[in-house]
């Protein structure tokens, strides 16, 4: 990655070693809904490695393999977290599996919804210090994993209090084929907006972020953004300069964690 001199600060960079590291782990998590089990990565902070300590806020993200397995979010946790930034917490990072698979179960999708609410956090709950307070549970993810996340506060707001929504295809909606080239044409409002729109105030603290060079995107996002706020919920917008990528993404993420769940533990 090439970062000009005005790029976004990312404190992180390089501290693996100087900072108390976390554990990493796989498991296999046992599913019902979606089918036999699901490989799921497991991030426990400094001082909770041994699985005891008081409950920890808790996120729960999408695409594991991705975020732990390739690009070692973890250790941006534990630099955020040994900064003060950020405070101690556990991340439920369900594998997407494989494009296909992807597709197929994230978006708005109950069966996934039912699988983090009701099968994935229980499992972890009882292994593991958690809390069960959906205001210090979020639920984020990007692209079709954004909109699993917001469609999971939709349908479940009493387990998922805070979401983090990264460039999320908002051009989805029930019916479409799995996506091929461009992402398809939205006329009028997209079809989550709607959902939304009728829900009226949710018990949810919603953030989004979307790169400026996201082209309809942006759009989508300032129209979900509008309906959210008119409702009266707590909603938050940045739009970042950039495209539709992990680049961007990570500091994003990291940026939105510290916002949702900062002065929330404290």
């Amino acid at each position: 990655m090439f970062a000009l001199p005005h790029a976004p600060p990312q404190p992180w960079e390089g501290r693996a070693g100087s900072v108390p590291a976390g554990r990493v782990e796989r498991h296999r998590v046992p599913t019902a809904l979606l089918g036999g089990d699901r490989a799921t990565w497991i991030y426990l902070p400094p001082g909770h490695t041994d699985g005891s300590g008081s409950p920890l806020p808790v996120l729960v993200l999408s695409d594991g393999d991705l975020w732990f397995g390739r690009l070692g979010f973890g250790r941006t946790l534990d630099a955020l977290i040994a900064d003060g930034t950020l405070p101690p917490l556990a991340v439920l990072a369900p594998d997407a599996v494989d494009r296909q698979v992807r597709h197929h179960e994230l978006g708005a999708n109950d069966a996934f919804v039912g699988f983090l609410a009701d099968e994935l956090l229980p499992w972890a709950a009882g292994r593991l210090p958690l809390t069960t307070d959906p205001r210090l549970t979020v639920v984020a993810g990007q692209e079709l994993g954004a909109v699993t996340a917001l469609y999971a506060a939709y349908r479940r707001p009493e387990r998922f209090g805070n979401v983090l929504a990264q460039s999320a295809a908002l051009w989805w909606r029930p019916g479409l084929p799995p996506r091929t080239g461009p992402a398809p044409l939205v006329f009028g409002r997209p079809w989550l907006v709607s959902r939304f729109a009728s829900a009226g105030q949710l018990p949810v603290n919603f953030h989004l972020d979307v790169g400026l060079h996201e082209g309809t995107a942006v759009g989508h996002h300032h129209a979900l953004h509008d309906v959210l706020r008119s409702s009266g919920n707590q909603v938050t917008l940045d739009e970042f300069n950039g495209g539709h990528d992990h680049a961007c993404w990570h500091p994003a993420l990291a940026d939105g964690l510290v916002r949702l769940l900062g002065a929330a533990a404290t």
